[in-house]
């Protein structure tokens, strides 16, 4: 019978949720009003009860014999309960020595204090190895807690003795794996990880500041986190494989649960299981990308490379889908296959669409990064050589090619909605990649072409603006999934347009003067231009080839934003009464009509003289 209970204990491993647990006790006894001696009284109290259930007391006075806990003696998960209060007890000690002297100036109490952390420590440092791998006592993600909180009670130890590297690394692991272990399981779990995450987070930037690792002042926890990855010894390849494999085997069980995707106000069935889970997949891994908001660009590009390749992984299995699918429907036509051939069809659709809006956004961080260095703040006259408009140009070029192929996806067409957002949005890129190879332009003193690429960029504007009414009666599909362009971004591109031309004409009036101010509309008339050449990717090594079409005075038809210089206006003369000054003022009227050849004759019937005159002032 023993043999046959402890191959049943070998089947069913254990479950301890150390977060759950010590979340639950922590916030119900006293820690959310700081009182560490009702949390330790509790905790004494729970170890009494768990001991008189298993039957595992000490004894009393002369009859009592410390029990030590072993991988043998673990024949129930409330054993494990033991070691997990144990450690918090002796930690709630800690904190509440600490919490009841201020600076711990005392050696004794300082020492008191320390002990108890490095008891709280060494018995979450049993608990770790009675959830091992190797004991098989309990699965894989109490494994993994375990880890984590035996890492996390060493790390408060090493930081109070001020071994800020060391403390660094436990910190570092064990946030590590609460970042990982909040992708595999429920939402309570995520954010009892989350939360944990977020405790640890000002130990690690303290310790980074002590070892000044800061960058321009600021310590940047995930790059922490990564650099002490980095560091480790190979067992951290091994922690990692195993919380990869606890990811995928939760990504399974919730794959099971995926019936279906929304997408478009449509809903397309998963009938593949592998299809199914290399979907959930990806869209993890994009959620992980929006909570990267305040993260670095390289960390942002990192994750993108990811999201990709989780995409491209999905991709491979619906091609598969598609083909086994073409097979069946080889042998046996039905209504249903057809209709299970229509729905992987736009299943692929929707993979590819959502594959090509993360590549748009990648592209479009990129562009952000060299717009910055060029005229943002990171802008400086020793930046880098190798950053020019011509990087910018790329890039929305990159963009404009995407939409492209976003267009010709299939049943992207029937969808109308979706069509005329991306029609605007690629009309407004379009636009971009007109004004920055316009600024690539000007920059190389070339003011002609510059201004007929602004005037082609406003072209585009005009047609947004034209279709902006239109497209608001009909509304967006999906707010979170809509290319619809808004009127805020309308008019930041309209006004930067404005702005640089009326550089650019500037620039050229002060080169040519006044008659190469004047010539100017004649050499914008003059250009032969081909629309079609705008398109073509190899961008950068054709600036020279680069069309535009012409608004200027010679053609009317099209409106011309500025010209430069604007031509005289005239304005209301000041009021008599404003100008006071000129009656205090003796002026030899004489002398100045003698210089502007006016003779004395005609001053004096010009002058204000009479009564009236010496009251108001001669004008």
């Amino acid at each position: 019978m023993q043999v046959d209970q402890t191959n049943a204990n070998k089947g069913t491993p254990y479950t301890l949720d150390i977060l759950s647990l010590t979340s639950e006790a922590r916030n119900s006894y006293g820690l959310r009003r700081q009182e560490y001696g009702r949390y330790r009284h509790h905790c004494t109290q729970r170890l009494h009860r768990i001991r008189k259930t298993l039957g595992f007391t000490h004894g009393k006075d002369k009859s009592f014999a410390t029990r030590p806990i072993t991988a043998e003696t673990v024949t129930d998960e409330k054993y494990l309960h033991l070691m997990l209060f144990q450690a918090e007890r002796a930690w709630g000690y800690a904190m509440e020595i600490k919490a009841l002297s201020v600076a711990l100036d005392d050696t004794r109490k300082q020492q008191h204090y320390m002990n108890r952390l490095k008891k709280a420590a060494k018995t979450a440092g049993e608990l770790e190895a009675l959830c091992s791998t190797k004991s098989g006592k309990v699965d894989v993600r109490s494994t993994l807690d375990a880890q984590a909180y035996s890492a996390l009670m060493s790390g408060y130890v090493l930081f109070e003795a001020q071994q800020w590297q060391g403390a660094l690394e436990k910190f570092s692991a064990a946030r590590a794996i609460y970042d990982k272990l909040s992708l595999a399981g429920t939402s309570h779990q995520e954010a009892l990880c989350h939360a944990a995450m977020d405790e640890i987070d000002p130990n690690i930037r303290f310790c980074g500041y002590r070892l000044r690792l800061a960058k321009d002042g600021v310590v940047n926890v995930e790059e922490l986190v990564k650099m002490s990855a980095a560091n480790k010894a190979s067992g951290s390849d091994v922690l990692m494989r195993e919380i990869e494999h606890l990811i995928a085997q939760t990504r399974q069980e919730k794959a099971q649960d995926l019936e279906s995707i929304q997408w478009r106000s449509k809903t397309l069935p998963l009938k593949n299981p592998k299809l199914a889970t290399a979907i959930l997949a990806a869209q993890e891994t994009a959620a992980e990308l929006n909570n990267l908001q305040g993260a670095t660009s390289e960390a942002k590009l990192e994750q993108f490379d990811k999201v990709l390749q989780a995409y491209a992984e999905a991709e491979k299995h619906v091609k598969k889908a598609l083909k086994e699918d073409a097979v069946a429907a080889a042998k046996v036509k039905s209504s249903k296959s057809e209709q299970n051939t229509a729905d992987l069809n736009m299943i692929a659709t929707y993979i590819n669409y959502s594959s090509l809006r993360h590549v748009i956004d990648r592209n479009l961080l990129l562009a952000k990064d060299v717009y910055n260095k060029l005229e943002g703040d990171e802008a400086t006259t020793d930046r880098n050589e190798d950053v020019h408009y011509q990087n910018l140009v790329k890039a929305y070029d990159n963009v404009v090619q995407n939409l492209t192929a976003i267009q010709e996806l299939p049943g992207v067409v029937a969808d109308t909605i979706l069509t005329s957002e991306v029609e605007s949005k690629l009309l407004y890129y379009k636009a971009w990649r007109c004004f920055f190879t316009a600024t690539a332009y000007s920059k190389l003193s070339r003011h002609v072409e510059a201004i007929a690429l602004f005037d082609r960029a406003q072209s585009y504007a005009t047609q947004i603006r034209s279709g902006l009414g239109r497209s608001s009666s009909h509304g967006a599909g999906n707010d979170t999934d809509s290319f619809k362009v808004t009127e805020k971004e309308l008019q930041e591109i309209e006004s930067k347009i404005r702005g640089r031309k009326c550089q650019v004409h500037a620039a050229w009036y002060l080169e040519n003067g006044q008659e190469g101010g004047d010539g100017i509309e004649d050499k914008l008339s003059s250009m032969s231009l081909d629309e079609k050449s705008l398109d073509e990717p190899a961008l950068i090594k054709r600036l020279d080839s680069y069309p535009t079409s012409i608004t200027s005075k010679a053609n009317p038809t099209v409106p011309h934003l500025v010209d430069f210089p604007p031509a005289l206006q005239p304005i209301p003369a000041k009021p008599l009464f404003f100008d006071i000054a000129f009656n205090h003022m003796d002026y030899n009227h004489d002398a100045l009509a003698e210089r502007a050849g006016r003779p004395k004759a005609a001053q004096s019937e010009s002058s204000g003289g009479g009564w009236f005159g010496s009251i108001w002032g001669r004008k």
